[in-house]
């Protein structure tokens, strides 16, 4: 183990973030996606929205294998949820809106990661592709390179999930308790962590992929109603389809 690495905070699949010093953390993995650092850059320069500030990057043949950043003092929501007053957790809830309403004024025009980027699309395994130019052409991507596969009468109920017309917003892409990190004293939001996902999407894309992450808090979905106050349910439930015979 490398001389100034520490406590580890979070280890998932290839990905790892623990303590690098006195005051830093860094992430590293064979595949980081090289986006995520110009990314929280960029969330601080355009919004309020705490994120670690990013010092140094490791490269190796071009790939992005580590991220060296600020370490922000904090707990896991999902962590702590449990010990929560309905009061605190409402509390954090609204915060959370307020943040998330500050990435929707961020307007894009294409669909894609920070700098025109690849997109993500996908839960279990997802895809890397794009930049698209418009809305439908990343609705036929997925009708034509994904749903593909699929038996014809599973394609043409594929073909009324997708919707087009939507704003493209910045967009986390991952916002689930685990990114968010909570001062226990105060009850506030320390920082929103993970940007791998994230980038320029339909406006619809964040709320879906939100409520596709409700495990293990049994009352988590009662509060994103608050982060997200409902209006994308036909997308949520097209969305929902479309991700079941992805990859099938």
């Amino acid at each position: 183990m490398d001389i100034l690495e520490g406590e580890v905070f979070h280890s998932v699949f290839n990905r790892k973030v623990s303590r690098y010093g006195e005051d830093k953390v860094r992430k590293r993995g064979p595949s980081l996606r090289a986006y995520e650092p110009e990314t929280m850059k960029f969330i601080a320069e355009h919004t309020k929205i705490p994120v670690p500030k990013v010092y140094d990057t490791d490269w190796q043949d071009g790939h992005l294998t580590a991220i060296i950043m600020e370490y922000i003092p904090g707990k896991r929501l999902d962590k702590i949820w449990d010990t929560l007053s309905k009061e605190q957790k409402m509390a954090i809830a609204q915060e959370l809106k307020g943040y998330m309403a500050q990435l929707r004024d961020l307007k894009g025009t294409y669909i894609g990661a920070l700098d025109r980027g690849k997109a993500l699309i996908g839960n279990k395994k997802p895809l890397e592709c794009g930049p698209f130019e418009t809305e439908r052409e990343f609705n036929r991507f997925i009708l034509e390179d994904i749903a593909s596969t699929t038996p014809e009468m599973i394609q043409k109920y594929a073909r009324h999930a997708l919707f087009h017309g939507h704003k493209i917003v910045f967009t986390h892409g991952d916002l689930t308790p685990r990114n968010i990190l909570i001062d226990e004293e105060k009850f506030k939001v320390t920082a929103i962590l993970d940007w791998e996902e994230s980038g320029w999407y339909p406006e619809y894309w964040e709320y879906t992929k939100a409520f596709h992450h409700l495990q293990p808090m049994l009352d988590w979905p009662d509060y994103l109603e608050v982060i997200f106050p409902p209006q994308f349910q036909r997308e949520y439930i097209g969305m929902s389809f479309m991700n079941s015979i992805m990859y099938h």
